[in-house]
């Protein structure tokens, strides 16, 4: 288990570095802008010793170079001492180098600063991007298993903690961490046992970051997969709102948000809790570690060991150690919170399409302009593979040959479809196109020849225009029109505030349940497929809906090879072929007429039917309906 978080998480890293590789001139920027701040630090008490060193420690020199000028003569002779080996030429040399570096290192913050922002950014932008192109990719099978809040959170948060991760881990690798080993070289060189008790305080530093990041990454990693689930019951609460309302359900699932809203602030605090003593043992050791090198540079002063502007240097240098070491002991809790986040991202980067089902197979070619003739043959499938609902399913239709599939639930009408759709692939056997399986096809050039109206009509928060260009991208505005016309959608469109142009909520918001039927099959229609796929398009509808569905229907599916899934036997009186499936088999097979006669499963199913349309409202029925 250790071993497979730990692969994981670096692959969660190779995320974050391929993406940086791919903005390597900004990232260049950055570094080089952090190594010169790094020579900066190293270089900046130096100035400071020798103006302690060479002019304060001679205070009478210093004394009698201001009694003997003016302030506007001192700063000429100061000026020209920077050309001369005197005190002039100390005093004048210290200030501007100081001035020099202190100029340097805020153009030079500023430089990082503005490129780390746009690298970080950039980053996110493109690990956002292969993530959800990764997700889009992945087989239908999957969707229908995971919660779309989660990996929604997935792509929102734990994509836009890979900057602060960069940020940190950049700051570490190219600034702290070469600053802290500047100094350490530097200060051994200068007098190495007093360097001693910088090197006293790091195995200490260490430990620490192991022990409370490690702590820190636990907890956030419970954090992020209760904020994933509450995602998800937040976006199911929303979609099912007319659900929640009707049943009473508004205080449960408040209750259950809370809950779920307690147990995440509670790992938050306790992330809280280990990065907020992370933060306090570092500044024990800042003051122990100050205490002691002060104690011991004023003894080697006392012995003659040390000069004092050697002691500045070294407390400068203690100083500048320190807050790399902060940065540090800060990047050891913001790695704990972000790998968790890389992980998360990881573990859909890592789900291989052709393990899960459907996907492009290797040397899968466009498919041609299809006639229409599809065949299933000796089709074994299962949603659960211990138990095949499909079970060598043969059946073979026609070059633009209308078929309705009818049957009880759980028969296999939909899985059919799925099937055909390449939303799922057999077990075993073939579903054939023109003769070809259709894995030998990639599935965009598959798809793009299939015109689909379901159940859900997914009208798509865009305008009326767009929701029905998008089956045949530039099509143009006559194309659009005839396609609407041809689903009688025109009218109730130009009865809209906007016409084609208005704008529609998400799902379809402020249209009736016919008008996004029918909008789903002007799309249909725009596309112009040779084989068309309906799930119970007329589900849910009023009558006269329905009538204007079913004409629309009509014009669609004229001379195209059709599927039909439906329970409403009255619609499809007129398909060439009515297939009556049971348990996953074909039991009944003909145009509706002749099966109505057959005296089996059809003509009992549609016998319920008439029966249901012809009996009469229970007393008060009526007045509940109107209602």
């Amino acid at each position: 288990m250790k071993d497979r978080t730990v692969q994981k998480r670096a692959l969660g890293a190779s995320q974050l570095t391929s993406a940086v590789r791919r903005h390597w001139k900004v990232a260049l920027l950055v570094a080089a802008a952090m190594a010169g701040q790094t020579l900066l630090t190293l270089a900046q008490p130096w100035p400071l010793r020798a103006l302690i060193d060479h002019v304060v420690q001679n205070p009478s020199n210093t004394n009698d170079l201001m009694s003997r000028y003016s302030l506007t003569e001192f700063i000429l002779v100061s000026i020209r001492g920077f050309f001369h080996e005197d005190l002039y030429h100390f005093l004048f040399q210290g200030i501007f180098l100081l001035a020099l570096i202190y100029c340097g290192n805020a153009l030079l913050l500023y430089v990082q600063n503005t490129a780390l922002a746009t690298l970080g950014q950039r980053v996110v932008l493109t690990i956002r991007e292969r993530l959800f192109s990764h997700l889009v990719s992945l087989p239908h099978g999957f969707f229908e298993k995971a919660r779309t809040g989660d990996l929604t959170s997935r792509i929102s948060k734990d994509t836009a903690d890979a900057q602060d991760i960069l940020e940190s881990l950049l700051t570490v690798l190219i600034r702290s961490l070469p600053t802290v080993v500047g100094i350490l070289v530097v200060s051994f060189v200068m007098d190495w046992i007093y360097a001693l008790t910088f090197v006293m305080v790091i195995p200490v530093v260490y430990w620490a970051n192991v022990f409370f990041s490690r702590r820190t990454r636990e907890a956030v990693r419970r954090q992020r997969r209760i904020e994933g689930a509450l995602a998800s019951s937040v976006q199911e609460t929303f979609y099912y709102h007319k659900a929640v309302t009707s049943l009473s359900l508004e205080n449960e699932v408040v209750d259950d948000f809370l809950e779920g809203g307690r147990e995440s602030a509670q790992q938050a605090v306790r992330a809280g809790r280990y990065q907020g003593m992370l933060t306090a043992s570092m500044d024990m050791l800042v003051g122990a570690t100050s205490l002691l090198v002060l104690f011991v540079g004023i003894l080697r002063i006392i012995h003659g060991c040390l000069t004092v502007g050697q002691l500045m240097v070294f407390l400068s240098y203690l100083n500048s150690l320190f807050k790399p070491i902060r940065e540090m002991s800060k990047f050891a809790g913001r790695w704990a919170k972000s790998s968790a986040a890389l992980e998360r991202i990881e573990e859909i980067m890592a789900l291989n399409p052709a393990e899960m089902g459907a996907c492009d197979v290797p040397h899968a070619v466009p498919a041609p302009r299809f006639r229409g003739h599809v065949q299933f043959r000796d089709v074994w499938f299962g949603y659960d593979k211990d138990r095949p609902l499909l079970r060598g399913f043969e059946m073979a239709v026609a070059a633009g040959e209308r078929v309705a599939l009818v049957g009880d639930s759980g028969s296999g009408k939909s899985t059919l479809l799925h099937l055909l759709m390449r939303l799922y692939d057999p077990d075993r056997g073939a579903v054939l196109v023109d003769g070809r399986d259709i894995r030998e096809f990639t599935l965009a050039s598959l798809r793009n020849q299939m015109a689909v109206v379901l159940q859900d009509s997914y009208i798509f928060r865009m305008s009326v225009r767009d929701n029905i260009a998008m089956a045949k991208p530039g099509a143009t505005e006559d194309e659009v029109v005839a396609a609407a016309r041809a689903a009688g959608a025109h009218e109730f469109i130009l009865g809209l505030s906007q016409g084609y142009d208005t704008q529609l909520g998400e799902g379809g918001g402020g249209l009736s349940g016919g008008q996004k039927r029918r909008l789903a099959i002007a799309r249909a229609i725009l596309r112009d497929a040779p084989i068309v796929v309906l799930d119970e398009p007329t589900v849910g509808l009023d009558a006269a809906s329905e009538k204007r569905v079913m004409a629309s229907i009509q014009r669609l599916t004229r001379g195209r090879t059709t599927f039909m899934v439906t329970h409403q036997l009255a619609t499809i009186m007129d398909f060439d072929r009515i297939v009556v499936l049971s348990g996953g088999e074909v039991v009944e097979s003909g145009r509706h007429e002749d099966l109505v006669q057959a005296g089996g499963l059809y003509q009992r199913l549609w016998e319920s039917q008439r029966a249901e349309e012809e009996s009469p409202l229970p007393a008060g029925s009526q007045e509940i309906l109107e209602a």
